[in-house]
């Protein structure tokens, strides 16, 4: 059992890869693969939401020795994935023509549009919620206008100055729409990248508008730290990137970035050395001179977990303390803010999410993500693992 545990575990792992690195491990997988159990790899990528993104790669490592099961599963996943990705960029291009209608800059976030893009196909990149940028003096005006089209007042805790912490998520009244999310940033340490680099030039309503290939791979870089470099799909997004767009990103690409936005100098570095571990992108030409060096983002680099097997709440500490590792000097106040002390519509948010009633106690939520946080550390003491996915 431990051998074909393993050998599922390997061939997820090269299959998130960039076709360079898949390619040098095409005959090593398909080696492999007499070992895989079909079943149980299809159900592991399934509860991962992985099925659609790495099947069809899974499909090319194995050539004529992929099972039948397996290529219908991730065929049935694609055409889902499709249907839904359809669905979304409807909605998503109404609200956003509403949007525009008034003037109002948006640009859609991750989504079929991504998938689209990077894979290939809209069915390659499932989601069930539809996420748009805008600029943070206008995101009141945009509550308003995604209201006009049939969805309730937004939640989420206002903090002092009018903003959300990322965003405002917004559910149709009648359940017929999918959820949407206006988002003013895009990571807890910036409050003008996204504004500046990320949203269509005034007066642009084409639609065919995109960032830069630095701005869009920082993005990535950015979601992926966001999530505390957990799991294999925003992992995935970068290498599929990286296969299509890397070739147009110029050597130093992201040191302009660092430059103009100094508070994302320790995130995006770890970030990039995090995608060349996981995923085995190329990619620290694109940050010369700014290496991935410092106690604090060699520590986040080491704590990244492809293998993402821990409870939810678990999970959530672990991106919190790299959260606090990569946060810019000056950022800890923010960072306990955020992370130990968030504001109590949030903990009953949370409490809601996992039905943890104990989630109404301030006390006990800070007693809890201390000790939580002192076992993602402990990590830190033990030998490194060889990535893998379980």
């Amino acid at each position: 059992m431990m051998a074909l545990h393993h050998a599922e575990r390997r061939v997820i792992l090269f299959s998130a890869g960039t076709a360079a690195y898949r390619l040098s491990m095409r005959e090593h997988a398909r080696r492999l693969m007499t070992d895989v159990d079909w079943s149980r790899l299809t159900e592991t990528l399934r509860l991962r939401r992985l099925l659609p993104v790495l099947g069809p790669r899974i499909l090319e490592l194995a050539g004529a020795s992929a099972d039948d099961g397996f290529s219908a599963a991730v065929e049935d996943a694609i055409q889902t994935g499709r249907r839904q990705g359809a669905f979304l960029q409807l909605v998503s291009t109404h609200a956003m023509s509403a949007l525009a209608d008034v003037g109002i800059r948006a640009t859609p976030l991750k989504g079929p549009l991504l998938g689209e893009a990077i894979y290939g196909d809209p069915g390659r990149r499932f989601s069930t919620d539809i996420d748009l940028l805008v600029a943070p003096d206008q995101l009141d005006a945009a509550v308003e206008v995604v209201r006009g089209l049939g969805y309730g007042a937004p939640t989420g805790h206002v903090h002092p100055g009018g903003l959300p912490l990322l965003h405002f998520a917004l559910t149709h009244e009648r359940g017929e729409l999918p959820p949407i999310e206006l988002h003013w940033r895009i990571h807890w340490y910036e409050r003008n990248f996204a504004r500046e680099r990320l949203l269509p030039p005034a007066g642009d309503t084409s639609g065919e508008w995109r960032p830069s290939p630095a701005d869009e791979f920082a993005s990535l870089l950015l979601f992926y730290a966001r999530d505390g470099f957990v799991g294999l799909r925003l992992a995935t997004d970068l290498s599929a990137w990286w296969d299509v767009f890397g070739a147009n990103l110029r050597e130093g690409a992201l040191n302009e970035l660092v430059r103009d936005y100094p508070a994302l100098a320790r995130v995006l570095p770890a970030a990039v050395k995090v995608a060349e571990g996981v995923v085995r992108l190329p990619a620290t030409q694109t940050i010369a001179g700014v290496p991935a060096k410092g106690v604090r983002i060699r520590a986040a680099v080491r704590l990244a977990n492809p293998n993402p097997h821990a409870s939810q709440p678990q999970l959530h500490a672990d991106m919190g303390v790299i959260d606090g590792l990569l946060a810019p000097p000056g950022g800890f106040a923010a960072f306990v803010r955020r992370q130990v002390l968030p504001p109590r519509e949030v903990l009953d948010e949370r409490a809601s999410q996992t039905l943890d009633q104990r989630g109404s106690s301030r006390l006990g939520h800070i007693f809890r993500v201390l000790v939580r946080y002192g076992l993602t550390m402990l990590r830190l003491f033990r030998p490194l693992e060889t990535r893998r996915v379980e």
